[in-house]
């Protein structure tokens, strides 16, 4: 995954050698506690087990951020946007999410997207790592 991610960055610096490359991490969508999530309950993860979604975030999204945040670490020309850290507290089995589960009620599929928070808390984040790019 950090090789893929690695020459993408350096194919993207080769192409664009004046560019700026701002890579925006991924949000906290499942808790650290997992027994927040109801199984079965489509506005959050149906039937995914509690073990299954501990393996998501521990062995899928959380070293995709790594991995994304230790490649753009090594470019001069690239920074990371920490999504994962501000949207602790907010993933879908939280009552102030900013994410929403597999259906929006009440009756939009929205197959794990952020709601209007998430997407402000991105927008945040991204707009800071601009204009810090430019200042």
């Amino acid at each position: 995954m950090r090789q893929e991610y690695d020459r993408m960055l350096t194919v993207l610096h080769e192409r664009a050698p004046h560019a700026k490359i701002i890579a925006v991490g991924y949000p906290t969508i499942v808790p650290k506690d997992t027994s927040k999530c109801s199984y079965g309950d489509l506005t959050q993860f149906g039937t995914i087990t509690q073990g299954d979604l501990d393996w998501l975030r521990k062995d899928v999204l959380e070293p995709l951020n790594k991995a994304i945040d230790d490649s753009t670490g090594t470019q001069d020309a690239a920074g990371f946007v920490d999504l994962y850290t501000s949207s602790q507290h907010h993933s879908v089995c939280d009552d102030s999410k900013w994410a929403e589960g597999f259906v929006t009620l009440p009756d939009q599929l929205s197959f794990v997207h952020p709601n209007a928070l998430g997407h402000r808390n991105a927008a945040d984040h991204v707009e800071e790592a601009m204009l810090d790019v430019i200042s």
